[in-house]
Protein backbone atom coordinates (compact mmCIF):
# COMPACT_ATOMS: atom_id res chain seq x y z
CA UNK A 1 0.00 0.00 0.00
CA UNK A 2 1.41 3.43 -0.94
CA UNK A 3 1.73 5.67 1.67
CA UNK A 4 1.48 8.90 2.01
CA UNK A 5 3.66 12.32 3.18
CA UNK A 6 2.47 15.58 4.53
CA UNK A 7 5.46 17.63 4.72
CA UNK A 8 5.22 20.43 7.28
CA UNK A 9 6.06 23.75 5.38
CA UNK A 10 2.48 23.16 4.11
CA UNK A 11 0.90 24.56 7.67
CA UNK A 12 3.70 27.07 9.02
CA UNK A 13 1.03 27.93 12.13
CA UNK A 14 0.78 24.24 14.02
CA UNK A 15 3.11 22.66 16.03
CA UNK A 16 4.15 19.02 15.58
CA UNK A 17 1.52 17.45 17.17
CA UNK A 18 -1.37 19.01 15.90
CA UNK A 19 0.05 18.41 12.52
CA UNK A 20 0.51 14.76 13.24
CA UNK A 21 -3.14 14.86 14.61
CA UNK A 22 -4.30 16.29 11.34
CA UNK A 23 -2.38 14.22 9.45
CA UNK A 24 -3.43 10.82 11.24
CA UNK A 25 -7.39 11.84 10.72
CA UNK A 26 -6.71 12.96 6.76
CA UNK A 27 -5.54 9.84 6.08
CA UNK A 28 -1.42 10.59 6.05
CA UNK A 29 1.09 8.08 7.21
CA UNK A 30 3.94 9.97 7.71
CA UNK A 31 4.97 13.69 8.14
CA UNK A 32 8.02 15.52 8.22
CA UNK A 33 9.36 18.91 10.51
CA UNK A 34 11.28 21.90 10.25
CA UNK A 35 14.24 22.86 12.89
CA UNK A 36 12.14 26.08 13.87
CA UNK A 37 8.95 23.38 13.96
CA UNK A 38 10.90 21.00 16.46
CA UNK A 39 11.69 23.98 18.50
CA UNK A 40 8.57 25.49 18.40
CA UNK A 41 7.18 22.08 19.31
CA UNK A 42 9.31 21.87 22.24
CA UNK A 43 11.29 18.89 20.83
CA UNK A 44 14.08 19.76 23.52
CA UNK A 45 12.16 19.67 26.16
CA UNK A 46 9.21 16.74 25.77
CA UNK A 47 8.95 13.18 24.16
CA UNK A 48 7.98 14.77 20.83
CA UNK A 49 8.58 11.50 19.20
CA UNK A 50 6.10 9.38 21.56
CA UNK A 51 3.48 12.22 21.47
CA UNK A 52 3.50 12.49 17.28
CA UNK A 53 3.58 8.51 17.48
CA UNK A 54 0.27 8.23 19.89
CA UNK A 55 -1.56 10.02 16.83
CA UNK A 56 -0.52 6.31 14.74
CA UNK A 57 1.72 8.92 12.54
CA UNK A 58 5.50 9.12 12.19
CA UNK A 59 8.10 11.69 11.17
CA UNK A 60 10.43 11.11 8.09
CA UNK A 61 12.29 13.79 7.64
CA UNK A 62 13.98 16.72 9.15
CA UNK A 63 13.78 19.29 6.77
CA UNK A 64 16.23 20.86 6.14
CA UNK A 65 19.77 21.57 6.94
CA UNK A 66 21.48 24.80 5.07
CA UNK A 67 24.51 24.92 6.74
CA UNK A 68 26.14 21.09 5.42
CA UNK A 69 27.32 22.82 1.85
CA UNK A 70 29.61 25.50 0.76
CA UNK A 71 28.80 28.64 -1.51
CA UNK A 72 26.30 29.81 0.85
CA UNK A 73 25.40 33.01 2.94
CA UNK A 74 23.76 32.62 6.65
CA UNK A 75 23.03 34.22 9.61
CA UNK A 76 24.64 32.87 12.32
CA UNK A 77 22.98 29.97 14.49
CA UNK A 78 21.50 28.56 11.56
CA UNK A 79 21.19 24.63 12.90
CA UNK A 80 24.34 22.43 11.79
CA UNK A 81 24.50 18.89 10.91
CA UNK A 82 24.63 17.60 14.73
CA UNK A 83 21.58 20.09 15.11
CA UNK A 84 19.74 18.21 12.90
CA UNK A 85 20.93 14.78 13.39
CA UNK A 86 20.15 15.34 17.10
CA UNK A 87 16.53 16.22 16.39
CA UNK A 88 15.94 13.12 13.71
CA UNK A 89 17.07 11.11 16.73
CA UNK A 90 14.24 12.83 18.92
CA UNK A 91 11.67 12.33 16.29
CA UNK A 92 12.34 8.96 14.73
CA UNK A 93 12.72 10.74 11.59
CA UNK A 94 15.41 8.70 8.89
CA UNK A 95 16.12 11.31 6.76
CA UNK A 96 17.18 14.93 6.79
CA UNK A 97 16.81 17.29 3.50
CA UNK A 98 19.95 19.20 2.64
CA UNK A 99 19.07 22.56 0.98
CA UNK A 100 21.62 25.20 -0.44
CA UNK A 101 19.58 28.42 0.64
CA UNK A 102 20.71 31.65 0.02
CA UNK A 103 23.55 29.40 -2.20
CA UNK A 104 25.45 30.66 -5.27
CA UNK A 105 26.72 28.85 -8.24
CA UNK A 106 29.89 26.63 -6.44
CA UNK A 107 31.80 24.16 -8.00
CA UNK A 108 30.35 20.59 -8.40
CA UNK A 109 32.96 18.98 -7.08
CA UNK A 110 33.06 21.41 -3.86
CA UNK A 111 29.43 20.69 -3.44
CA UNK A 112 29.88 16.90 -3.64
CA UNK A 113 33.25 16.79 -1.58
CA UNK A 114 30.64 18.50 1.22
CA UNK A 115 28.14 16.39 0.17
CA UNK A 116 30.31 13.55 0.92
CA UNK A 117 31.08 14.13 4.51
CA UNK A 118 27.35 15.07 5.72
CA UNK A 119 26.54 11.46 4.24
CA UNK A 120 30.00 9.78 6.02
CA UNK A 121 28.47 11.76 8.95
CA UNK A 122 24.53 10.74 8.65
CA UNK A 123 25.50 7.34 8.16
CA UNK A 124 27.47 6.98 11.25
CA UNK A 125 23.85 7.77 12.76
CA UNK A 126 21.97 5.72 10.19
CA UNK A 127 20.49 8.23 8.79
CA UNK A 128 19.70 9.20 4.48
CA UNK A 129 20.65 12.62 3.38
CA UNK A 130 18.52 14.19 0.09
CA UNK A 131 19.64 17.14 -1.61
CA UNK A 132 16.45 19.38 -2.72
CA UNK A 133 17.45 21.94 -5.83
CA UNK A 134 15.73 25.22 -5.88
CA UNK A 135 16.04 28.02 -8.69
CA UNK A 136 18.09 30.66 -8.16
CA UNK A 137 20.45 28.72 -6.01
CA UNK A 138 24.12 27.08 -6.62
CA UNK A 139 21.91 24.03 -6.91
CA UNK A 140 18.86 24.87 -9.07
CA UNK A 141 18.05 21.65 -11.24
CA UNK A 142 17.55 18.30 -11.02
CA UNK A 143 20.75 18.00 -12.97
CA UNK A 144 22.70 19.41 -10.80
CA UNK A 145 21.97 17.82 -7.29
CA UNK A 146 21.72 14.81 -9.34
CA UNK A 147 25.59 15.22 -10.46
CA UNK A 148 26.41 16.38 -6.86
CA UNK A 149 25.30 12.76 -5.62
CA UNK A 150 26.76 10.98 -7.77
CA UNK A 151 30.02 11.73 -7.77
CA UNK A 152 29.84 11.59 -3.95
CA UNK A 153 28.88 8.34 -4.03
CA UNK A 154 27.57 7.76 -0.71
CA UNK A 155 24.63 4.99 -0.54
CA UNK A 156 22.72 7.20 1.76
CA UNK A 157 22.56 10.06 -0.49
CA UNK A 158 19.91 11.14 -2.78
CA UNK A 159 18.18 13.94 -4.28
CA UNK A 160 14.73 15.35 -3.27
CA UNK A 161 12.44 15.98 -6.05
CA UNK A 162 9.85 18.71 -5.62
CA UNK A 163 7.64 18.70 -8.56
CA UNK A 164 7.19 22.58 -8.65
CA UNK A 165 10.51 23.67 -7.64
CA UNK A 166 11.66 21.44 -10.86
CA UNK A 167 8.89 22.68 -13.20
CA UNK A 168 9.40 26.53 -11.87
CA UNK A 169 13.42 26.32 -13.28
CA UNK A 170 11.87 24.75 -16.10
CA UNK A 171 12.71 21.55 -15.80
CA UNK A 172 10.66 18.61 -17.69
CA UNK A 173 9.54 15.97 -15.39
CA UNK A 174 8.76 13.55 -18.31
CA UNK A 175 12.58 14.23 -19.69
CA UNK A 176 14.16 12.68 -16.27
CA UNK A 177 15.40 8.94 -17.44
CA UNK A 178 15.05 5.75 -15.38
CA UNK A 179 18.76 6.40 -13.93
CA UNK A 180 17.64 9.61 -12.92
CA UNK A 181 14.62 8.53 -10.49
CA UNK A 182 16.81 6.13 -8.65
CA UNK A 183 18.42 8.69 -6.92
CA UNK A 184 15.05 9.96 -5.80
CA UNK A 185 15.37 10.28 -1.93
CA UNK A 186 12.21 11.84 -1.19
CA UNK A 187 9.12 13.12 -2.98
CA UNK A 188 7.29 17.11 -2.88
CA UNK A 189 3.74 16.62 -5.15
CA UNK A 190 2.30 20.03 -5.61
CA UNK A 191 1.05 21.71 -9.23
CA UNK A 192 1.41 24.18 -11.44
CA UNK A 193 -0.18 25.52 -14.32
CA UNK A 194 1.75 27.32 -17.26
CA UNK A 195 0.80 30.84 -17.46
CA UNK A 196 2.71 30.75 -13.76
CA UNK A 197 5.58 30.19 -15.75
CA UNK A 198 4.71 34.32 -16.97
CA UNK A 199 4.32 35.45 -13.04
CA UNK A 200 6.44 36.82 -10.58
CA UNK A 201 7.95 34.04 -7.73
CA UNK A 202 6.48 34.53 -4.29
CA UNK A 203 8.13 32.10 -2.22
CA UNK A 204 5.59 30.15 -0.12
CA UNK A 205 2.78 31.06 -2.29
CA UNK A 206 1.01 29.69 -5.78
CA UNK A 207 1.64 26.14 -5.73
CA UNK A 208 -1.70 24.46 -6.65
CA UNK A 209 -3.33 21.51 -4.82
CA UNK A 210 -2.25 17.83 -7.26
CA UNK A 211 -4.52 18.01 -9.67
CA UNK A 212 -5.71 21.58 -10.32
CA UNK A 213 -2.48 22.14 -12.90
CA UNK A 214 -1.06 21.01 -15.56
CA UNK A 215 2.18 18.45 -14.13
CA UNK A 216 2.44 15.55 -15.22
CA UNK A 217 1.93 14.04 -11.45
CA UNK A 218 0.41 10.89 -11.84
CA UNK A 219 2.95 9.76 -14.38
CA UNK A 220 5.86 11.26 -12.26
CA UNK A 221 4.61 9.00 -9.52
CA UNK A 222 4.05 5.83 -11.64
CA UNK A 223 7.54 5.99 -12.29
CA UNK A 224 9.07 7.08 -9.09
CA UNK A 225 7.15 4.56 -7.24
CA UNK A 226 8.27 1.98 -9.81
CA UNK A 227 12.22 2.90 -9.01
CA UNK A 228 11.24 3.62 -5.32
CA UNK A 229 8.58 1.20 -3.94
CA UNK A 230 9.85 2.15 -0.58
CA UNK A 231 9.08 5.73 -0.59
CA UNK A 232 6.04 7.47 0.68
CA UNK A 233 4.11 10.36 -1.65
CA UNK A 234 4.91 13.38 -0.08
CA UNK A 235 2.66 16.55 -0.57
CA UNK A 236 4.29 19.90 -0.24
CA UNK A 237 1.81 22.79 -1.15
CA UNK A 238 2.14 26.36 -0.34
CA UNK A 239 -0.88 28.40 -1.11
CA UNK A 240 -3.01 30.60 -0.24
CA UNK A 241 -5.69 28.53 -1.02
CA UNK A 242 -4.36 25.74 1.83
CA UNK A 243 -3.43 28.82 4.32
CA UNK A 244 -7.26 29.48 3.92
CA UNK A 245 -8.63 25.73 4.20
CA UNK A 246 -7.01 25.37 7.30
CA UNK A 247 -5.40 22.25 9.15
CA UNK A 248 -7.83 19.74 9.21
CA UNK A 249 -9.67 20.67 6.06
CA UNK A 250 -6.44 21.49 4.55
CA UNK A 251 -5.06 18.34 5.41
CA UNK A 252 -7.78 16.02 3.81
CA UNK A 253 -7.88 17.79 0.85
CA UNK A 254 -4.42 17.32 0.37
CA UNK A 255 -5.07 13.85 1.37
CA UNK A 256 -7.80 13.33 -1.49
CA UNK A 257 -5.42 14.52 -4.08
CA UNK A 258 -3.03 12.80 -3.37
CA UNK A 259 -4.87 9.61 -3.61
CA UNK A 260 -6.41 10.67 -6.58
CA UNK A 261 -2.91 11.03 -7.92
CA UNK A 262 -2.15 7.54 -7.21
CA UNK A 263 -5.02 6.04 -8.01
CA UNK A 264 -4.39 7.46 -11.57
CA UNK A 265 -0.54 6.53 -11.23
CA UNK A 266 -1.62 2.62 -10.75
CA UNK A 267 -3.44 3.06 -14.17
CA UNK A 268 -0.63 4.21 -15.66
CA UNK A 269 1.13 0.81 -14.74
Amino acid sequence: MVELELWSYTFRRSNLVELAAAAAAAGFACVTTTPSLFVRSGGHDADLHARVADHGVRVTFIDGLCTALPGTNLPPGEPTIDDCIAMAHATGAGAINVVHATGVPTPVDELADAFGVACSRAAAENLRLAIEFLPDTGIPDFATAAAIVREAGASNGSVLLDTWHCARGGGDLAALSDDDLTLVGGLQLSDRSPEQDDEPYVPRRGRKIPGAGALPLAETVARVHAARPDLPIGVEVLSEEVDELGLDAGSRRLAEAARAVVAEARSIR
